[in-house]
């Protein structure tokens, strides 16, 4: 009998499997950093919009104050020249008016104390504008850098997504590889089968001197998807958006984050929420795991928190994970990365 061939490259991708498998793993940890530099953006997002609203506030103080200052130092003009028909009186223009000492000492000590009480009022508007001044100086500051921590955060995303971007396409030419030898490994294996078949074909003919036969046959089967699992309310509204895309940022059905999902869908049912999976923590009732029902917001992330879905019962959640995927429903646990949960 002759020898077959028996090349097979099983092992090569075995080595190729455990190389896909470890940039799988370095993809996920950039995944997770990419999930937390999202959050963050989006608290910082957050508390810029809250210094915005302050420096607004404070200006229209300020206006204020400029113009009761200009309406006082005004009506301080007026009066004056209202008694004395001039802006600056000196003590002479007063002794010249007056007819004897008593009718000048009540004259001037009126007009001392007219200027002073003036004084008064122009120096305390001053001051409060002074303030004003001071603190909106401050809130520039602090928007100044809140705006640089929101753009950092951006670049980071950026360099992050970056990196995620080398990773998967170089995953994708090991995945290439694979398939390559896994076509080259059925090609040999279906030429042995064939080698071997011949070869048996030949001994029963040298044996028995008559013909082989062959036979086949084959049989199939079918498999449908488990049906979508049912919920009303939130976690029904949710379900629509089953498929839309990750978007870095997205609150609308044309692409969501993690928070943005949340926020969205719980929007439709009258409840106001933060884009921020942080902040949407704070903003409902803490339960435990054993208390989950469906509706209820789940939590997870390491150190701090980093996502956010609802949970739909049945131990799953929906959810937006991170770019490249899609809006879906996974299994949760109480262990790992998760860190909570609330109900609003």
């Amino acid at each position: 009998m002759a020898a077959l061939a028996l090349a097979d490259p099983a092992g090569d991708i075995a080595a190729k499997q455990t190389q896909a498998d470890s940039v799988k793993s370095e993809i996920d940890r950039l995944n997770m950093q990419m999930e937390a530099k999202v959050e963050s953006y989006n608290a910082a997002n957050v508390q810029l919009a809250k210094i915005q609203g302050s420096i607004q506030e404070n200006q229209q103080k300020l206006t204020q104050a400029s113009q009761t200052l200009s309406v006082t130092q005004s009506r301080l003009n007026d009066r004056v020249t209202s008694i004395y028909r001039n802006g600056n009186v000196g003590m002479l223009d007063v002794l010249m008016d007056t007819s004897n000492l008593n009718d000048f000492l009540s004259t001037y000590d009126m007009l001392s104390k007219l200027s002073e009480q003036d004084r008064n009022d122009v120096e305390q508007i001053k001051m409060l504008k002074s303030q004003i001044e001071a603190e909106q100086s401050k809130l520039d500051s602090d928007k100044s850098s809140q705006e640089s921590l929101v753009s950092q955060l951006a670049s980071d995303k950026n360099d992050i997504e970056a990196s995620i971007n080398v990773r998967q396409q170089k995953l994708a030419s090991i995945n290439t590889d694979i398939t390559t030898l896994q076509q080259q490994e059925q090609q040999q294996a279906e030429a042995n089968q064939a080698a071997l078949q011949q070869q048996l074909q030949q001994q029963a003919a040298a044996t028995y001197n008559s013909d082989s036969g062959s036979s086949s046959g084959g049989g199939g089967g079918s498999s449908s998807a488990p049906p979508a699992p049912h919920a009303g309310g939130v976690v029904g509204i949710a379900m629509q958006y089953l498929g839309v895309p990750y978007v870095w940022a997205g609150a609308s059905p044309s692409g969501f984050d993690c928070s943005g999902l949340v926020m969205y869908v719980y929007r439709q049912v009258g409840i106001s929420l933060p884009h921020s999976a942080a902040a949407q923590y704070s903003a409902g009732t803490p339960i435990s795991y054993n208390q989950l029902s469906p509706g209820d917001l789940v939590f997870f992330g390491y150190g701090s928190i980093e996502h956010v879905g609802i949970y739909i019962g049945g131990g799953r959640m929906i959810h937006a994970p991170y770019p490249g995927t899609v809006v879906q429903i996974s299994p949760i646990s109480g262990g790992g990365s998760y860190r909570g949960a609330c109900r609003l």
